[in-house]
């Protein structure tokens, strides 16, 4: 992964904010260092919508040039995070490469990639809006087929074209899509999974009712109350959407715990993983049964999604320790190590936008890139859709070591 200066990120910082986010790093850095003597001079005049926080990055960099702390944080964005998520999960290496986890020289854009097979479809060049296209694909992957008739127009060579570039740029996310619609358990009052951090998602089925209420003191004058009520549905299409968010919402807790961590504790839980594994290394095994109700709980989600997490922590010690599987020790130990590289520090999040400071950047993209590999590499996606629909099943990847690719990418925030 390329890696960057404090300084060189609050370049990339003001180039973003201009709008110029769809540039390569290198060529942010250039464009802002091009222009440093004119800043502020840029923007008198303009009005765009990201003008206070292009201003505001350009205060930290004055601050800066003054040698003087300014605490400004740099904010990265997943690029198209439900298709990202969805790839990565799938093993779709076409998926991930739109979505900036494949070719770390490339500043992707599954959006613009849509836009151009649409029309090269359609015979013709620059003629149907990026925009349209955006606000297409982000409601088409959580199966709204509304949304894209509304900007193409119904059984239309446009929407045609729509739905076919979609599946060229993305073909594992749109055949999880479906798999994820089948999900959908007839007359079911709920949906209910773990996460594998042992977080619960339930969401009940609602639906929209209506009553004519009476009301005797107002002469018998009536109106209708409309409501909602937790009654099944024979279909539905409310599992994508609300799965892929889910795990949208397991990686930022992930991200969160391994960038803000107890040094002190993970000290001590990385000597604990190194003294089990040369134990074990040298023919010594402890065999036992947690009693612990706790550590139990992760081991089972492990056992599940084999995705080892910083949350079970808190819970390991020089007993607790022998419990793990190899697989999960080395596992645990390679996310404990990469965290001890860096002293920790603070990140606010908001849905797939990551901030930090400008020092810290370097580590919250290696974080996020290490947690995107790690879905790929796992059987998450197998153990959702076992849960949901109460049948074992495996979902076979499209590409088994996506997850190696990932690791070298530079482009998943941005």
């Amino acid at each position: 992964m390329k890696t960057f200066t404090g300084w060189q990120y609050l370049l990339i910082d003001a180039a973003n904010q201009f709008g110029l986010d769809k540039l390569t790093f290198e060529e942010r850095i250039n464009w802002t260092q091009t222009n440093l003597h004119q800043l502020e001079e840029l923007a008198d005049g303009k009005e765009f919508k990201e003008r206070p926080l292009y201003l505001k990055a350009a205060m930290a960099i004055r601050t800066a040039q003054r040698n003087e702390p300014s605490g400004h944080l740099v904010g990265f964005d997943a690029v198209c995070s439900g298709m990202q998520i969805m790839s990565a999960l799938t093993g779709c290496i076409e998926g991930a490469r739109a979505t900036g986890l494949v070719d770390q020289d490339i500043r992707a854009d599954a959006y613009t990639d849509v836009t151009t097979k649409m029309c090269k479809l359609l015979g013709s060049i620059n003629t149907i809006p990026r925009k349209k296209v955006k606000n297409a694909v982000m409601t088409a992957l959580y199966a709204s087929k509304k949304e894209p008739k509304k900007e193409f127009g119904e059984d239309t060579p446009e929407l045609d074209a729509f739905w076919k570039a979609l599946y060229a740029v993305a073909p594992g996310a749109l055949d999880l899509l479906e798999d994820l619609i089948k999900s959908w358990r007839p007359y079911a009052l709920h949906h209910s999974w773990k996460l594998p951090d042992g977080f619960t998602s339930h969401v009940k089925v609602m639906i929209p009712a209506k009553h004519r209420i009476e009301v005797d003191e107002l002469d018998h004058s009536t109106f209708e109350y409309r409501y909602m009520v937790n009654e099944g549905e024979r279909r539905g299409v409310k599992n994508p959407a609300n799965i892929v968010h889910s795990i949208d919402g397991y990686v930022l807790r992930s991200l969160l715990r391994r960038c803000n961590y107890d040094r002190q504790r993970v000290d001590f839980v990385n000597n604990a993983i190194t003294e089990e594994r040369l134990a074990r290394s040298m023919g010594q095994f402890q065999i036992a049964t947690p009693d612990d109700t706790a550590i139990k709980y992760y081991l089972e989600q492990y056992a599940r999604s084999g995705i080892a997490d910083a949350v079970i922590i808190p819970h390991i010690d020089q007993t607790t320790v022998c419990f793990l599987s190899e697989e999960h020790l080395v596992g645990l130990h390679l996310i404990v190590k990469s965290m001890l590289e860096h002293q920790p520090f603070e990140v606010i999040a908001v849905h797939d936008e990551f901030k930090c400071h400008a020092n810290n950047m370097n580590h919250l993209r290696s974080h996020y890139r290490n947690i995107l590999a790690e879905l790929a590499d796992s059987n998450l996606l197998s153990d959702l859709l076992t849960q949901i629909g109460g049948v074992e099943g495996s979902y076979p990847k499209l590409t088994p070591d996506l997850g190696k690719y990932i690791r070298q990418s530079n482009y998943g925030l941005c």
